[in-house]
């Protein structure tokens, strides 16, 4: 049996399945709940019962006060519907509604997924996961070289596991460290999440993603997490990169393309390696400009539109002023930088000649 969540004081409604908390389901549906341990003991999940019903199907620790259960009061972490059902419950609506945590997370994987590009995945434990929202991103310290900084890849609807994109380099120490050295099964801290490059929820308009080289990791988590919601939007996204292995995940975005209704993928490999776009930077910053504009080139209004890039600070400025010349509105472009070794390989800044 499957039931339907509303949250009286949100616009979200979401499944429930059987045998489901109505914490995972609204994980999995991208709904962020405010949570702790999601194991029964702390007690942030409680929400108020309004219409409906729920049953217990897991054992908790936390004592609910006798006065609220009069209330209504549940722990969703522990609860499933028993049929469909009206709740009150915190929502995150912003990035300042998620403290920053601190977590002990195990490495699961691993693998170099094209030249230089390292996919990582690390796991939280069953009792602490990391609430954060998409598009945010996280700080991992390396013991005697210190921290740095990698924007999550995968969406929160993920429950446990953390995707990261790394870009190694023969100059930059933590890279090659995590290259040579990190291991299935080790053990890392992790920090966040921190940043608020994080969707619109409530703005129902079309949208355009832009990634830059490893740019796109947030711009993958903001799109399993819309897509995950199953919103009915028109998206375009465009991934943009300095070489034939700057794609990595060229056939996933094909798939999307494929699979999802009023999707559109363009992906843009510079025929130029970033080292020959430096040697003439007002050129290269040309080339980039040429590809965009072209690229964007059937929009003649983005009145309507809103766009989320992902990219070094004068890649976000030449799609800034395309967007601009096309009539975006003034607080409908959100920006990020591309975290970890922002100076390195494809993450090098273009300067445009004075």
């Amino acid at each position: 049996m499957i039931y339907t969540a509303s949250l009286s004081n949100t616009n979200y409604q979401f499944i429930v399945k059987e045998n489901e908390t109505i914490l995972e389901a609204a994980i999995r549906s991208g709904v962020p709940l405010n949570y702790g341990c999601s194991g029964g003991t702390c007690g942030i999940c409680q929400a108020k019962l309004i219409s409906g019903e729920v049953k217990e199907i897991k054992a908790r620790e936390f004592v609910i006060p006798e006065a609220d259960k009069l209330q209504g009061s549940i722990l969703t972490c522990v609860c499933t519907l028993s049929e469909n059902s009206q709740i009150e419950a915190n929502v995150a609506g912003s990035a300042e509604d998620i403290p920053a945590q601190k977590i002990q997370v195990k490495v699961r994987k691993v693998e170099e997924i094209a030249r230089d590009i390292l996919r990582i995945i690390v796991q939280t434990p069953r009792t602490k996961r990391l609430r954060f929202l998409a598009g945010q991103y996280i700080k991992i310290n390396i013991e005697s070289l210190g921290d740095i900084n990698l924007a999550i890849a995968s969406c929160p609807c993920e429950d446990r596991l953390i995707e990261l994109h790394l870009r190694t380099s023969e100059q930059d120490q933590i890279s090659q460290q995590i290259a040579q050295h990190m291991r299935l099964g080790d053990t890392l801290e992790i920090e966040g999440p921190f940043g608020n490059f994080v969707f619109d929820e409530h703005a129902q308009r079309p949208i355009i993603l832009f990634a830059f080289d490893t740019g796109f990791a947030a711009i993958k988590s903001l799109l399993e997490h819309i897509t995950a919601q199953e919103q009915d939007l028109a998206i375009h996204l465009i991934w943009m990169s300095c070489g034939e292995d700057g794609l990595y995940m060229h056939n996933l975005c094909r798939s999307w393309h494929d699979a999802l209704d009023d999707f559109t993928y363009s992906g843009i490999s510079l025929d130029k390696t970033m080292a020959g776009l430096m040697e003439n930077p007002q050129a290269g910053c040309e080339i980039v400009e040429l590809s965009m504009r072209e690229t964007l080139g059937s929009y003649d209004d983005l009145s309507n539109y809103d766009v989320y890039v992902s990219a070094p600070a004068p890649a976000v400025e030449l799609l800034k002023k395309i967007c601009f010349g096309k009539n975006i509105l003034q607080g409908r472009f959100f920006s990020e930088p591309v975290r970890g070794n922002e100076d390195l390989s494809c993450i090098v800044s273009l300067q445009k000649e004075e």
